[in-house]
C-alpha cells in the first residue's frame, strides 16, 4: 500500500469512525438454529494443496461474572455477516484505525523460574522482572500485550496476571510510601510488596496455557483504550500433574482487562482438554478468539469463540499440520505452525471460505509473527523462515544457532526472537538463554539480552500480533 493511500485512508477513517472499530466492522449479524457451517476442502491455491476437511461444530454454554464452570445451555450458531462500515480494499485490516500505538517492551516468561521479565525494546535492559503466581510456581508461558503495552500472563499451572508497563498506572497499595516495584533481573520483590502487579486470579485448575489481550474500544489516533479484555482457556477438569488436563472439554474465560473480573466462560466439551489442553491463542479484528491444541499428524482441532454472543464453531486442522504456533494475519486469515514431521512449516486458514493452505518444505515447531512486506516469519529449529501471506511462497531465512521458540515484530519492523534452552544434564553446555533483535533486510542481530532464565514464550509478547488486526500501517 503507497503512503497516498494510507493518507485517504487516514482522513477516510478519522471522518467515518464514530464507535470503536468502525471502519469495517467485523461483527456478526443474528444467529439462528438453521444456520450451519459449510465444510470446504477444495484447495485455494493449486501450488499450496490441502486436503484437510474442516468439521463445523456450533453451540454455546456460557455463565456471566462467575469463575465457576457452572453451566447454562442453549444452541446459538453465529453467522458473520459484516457491518454496514465502510470497506476499503487497501490492504489494511477491516476494523483498522489509525492507531498511535508505541509499544516499548517484550515481555519474556522464565517458566521454571515463575517469573515474567520486562525488557526495554531500545536498551535491552531489563527494567522489571515479577512473580506471576503468589506462590512462585505458577510456571508462566504465554504473555500477551495490550495495545496500552500492559501484559497478561498465564501460568501453566493456574493463574492469570496484569501487570502495568508505565510505573505511573501502578498503585501504592502495600502501606509502604510510593511505589514500590521490581528494578530489573535481580530486584524480584515479594507478592505482597510488588505495586505494578493490577491483578491476579486464581483460575481453579491445573493447566492454564493461552491468553489473548482483545483491542476494546479504541480512539483513533492514539491508544488510549477503554474496555480491553483478556481471552483465557484453561482444561475443565485438572489432570494429575501440574500443567496437565484430564479427560472432558475446555473452559474459555474472558476477563475485564481493567478489574480482573470475570466477565464470561463458556464450557465447550468437544474440544479435548486432556494432555495439554487448549495450547496457543490469538484473536482477529473483532476480537473474536481463535485457540488450538498442542498436534501432532492428524486428531487436532481449531475452536473460534465469537465475543459478541460465546458462540463457537470447531474445525478440524489438516491432517498434515500439527499446531504449535497460531496468529492471526492483518487480513483476518489464522496462521498455525506445525509441529509435525510431514515437512509442512505451516498453515493458512480462512474463516470465510472455512479453506486452508499448506506451506511446504521446513519443519517448523515454534512460533510465528508477521511482520512488513506482507511476511509471515516462522520459527524452525534454528532458524526463522519468511512466508509470503499471498503466494505462500517462502523467502529469507535467518540462522542462528540457537533453537529458537517465540518471535514477535516491534513497530518499527524489527523482529524478536526467544531461544528455548534445553535443560543442563551434565554433560553438555545449555545454550545461552537470549533475546535477540533481528534487522530483517540484513539478516542481522542488532542486539541481544542474555539474561533470562529457562525462557519460554512464543505468543504475542510483543503487542504486534493485536496491533496487525487492528491498527493502520504507519505512514
Amino acid at each position: 500500500m503507497s503512503s497516498s493511500d494510507r493518507a485517504t485512508l487516514l482522513v477516510f477513517c478519522s471522518a467515518a469512525v464514530s464507535a470503536p472499530l468502525a471502519c469495517g466492522d467485523d461483527s456478526q449479524g443474528s444467529a439462528s438454529a438453521s444456520d450451519s457451517a459449510t465444510a470446504v476442502t477444495n484447495p485455494t491455491n493449486p501450488t499450496n494443496p490441502t486436503n484437510g476437511a474442516t468439521e463445523p461444530t456450533t453451540g454455546v454454554s456460557a455463565t456471566d461474572g462467575s469463575a465457576s464452570a457452572s453451566d447454562a445451555t442453549g444452541p446459538d450458531v453465529p453467522t458473520t455477516t459484516g457491518g454496514n462500515g465502510p470497506k476499503l480494499d487497501l490492504g489494511v485490516p477491516d476494523g483498522g484505525l489509525a492507531c498511535g500505538c508505541e509499544f516499548n517492551y517484550v515481555w519474556v516468561a522464565n517458566s521454571v523460574e515463575g517469573t515474567v521479565s520486562k525488557i526495554n525494546m531500545t536498551t535491552l535492559a531489563e527494567e522489571a522482572r515479577y512473580i506471576t503466581r503468589p506462590d512462585g510456581m505458577g510456571n508462566p508461558s504465554r504473555t500477551s500485550v495490550s495495545l496500552k503495552g500492559d501484559v497478561a500472563v498465564a501460568n501453566r499451572h493456574g493463574g492469570l496476571v496484569k501487570f502495568y508497563a508505565d510505573k505511573a498506572d501502578c498503585k501504592d497499595t502495600n502501606g509502604v510510601p510510593g511505589i514500590q516495584t521490581s528494578t530489573g533481573k535481580d530486584d524480584v520483590l515479594a507478592w505482597d510488596m510488588e505495586e505494578c502487579r493490577a491483578w491476579y486470579i486464581d483460575f481453579p485448575t491445573s493447566n492454564q496455557r493461552p491468553v489473548a489481550w482483545t483491542q476494546g474500544s479504541v480512539l483513533p489516533g492514539s491508544c488510549n483504550t477503554t474496555g480491553e479484555k483478556v481471552w483465557t482457556v484453561m482444561s475443565e477438569k485438572p489432570g494429575l500433574f501440574p500443567g496437565m488436563g484430564a479427560a472432558g472439554g475446555v473452559i474459555v474465560s474472558l476477563v475485564d482487562g481493567e478489574t480482573g473480573k470475570i466477565d464470561k466462560q463458556i464450557t465447550i466439551p468437544t474440544f479435548s482438554g486432556e494432555g495439554y489442553g487448549a495450547y496457543g491463542a490469538a484473536v482477529n479484528t473483532h476480537g473474536d478468539l481463535f485457540f488450538t491444541p498442542l498436534g501432532f499428524l492428524g486428531q487436532s482441532k481449531m475452536a473460534r469463540v465469537y465475543i459478541d454472543n460465546f458462540a463457537y464453531k470447531i474445525w478440524k486442522v489438516p491432517t498434515e499440520v500439527g499446531p504449535y504456533g497460531i496468529t492471526v494475519d492483518h487480513k483476518n486469515r489464522v496462521w498455525l505452525s506445525s509441529n509435525a514431521v510431514s515437512m509442512i512449516g505451516a498453515g493458512r486458514f480462512d474463516p470465510e471460505t472455512e479453506t486452508w493452505d499448506l506451506v511446504p518444505g521446513f519443519y517448523s515447531g515454534a512460533g510465528l509473527a508477521e511482520g512488513l512486506d506482507d511476511l509471515m516469519w516462522v520459527a524452525s529449529g534454528n532458524g526463522i523462515t519468511a512466508v509470503n501471506i499471498e503466494t505462500l511462497a517462502l523467502g529469507p531465512v535467518f540462522k542462528t544457532p540457537y533453537y529458537m521458540k517465540g518471535i514477535g515484530f516491534d513497530a518499527k519492523g524489527f523482529l524478536w526472537a526467544v531461544n528455548y534452552s534445553d535443560v543442563d544434564d551434565g554433560n553438555n553446555p545449555i545454550d545461552p538463554e537470549v533475546v535477540m533483535k533481528i534487522d530483517v533486510d540484513t539478516l542481522t542481530v542488532v542486539n541481544s539480552y542474555d539474561g533470562l532464565n529457562r525462557p519460554y514464550t512464543y505468543s504475542d509478547f510483543t503487542g504486534n500480533a493485536l496491533f496487525n488486526v487492528t491498527c493502520l500501517p504507519p505512514l
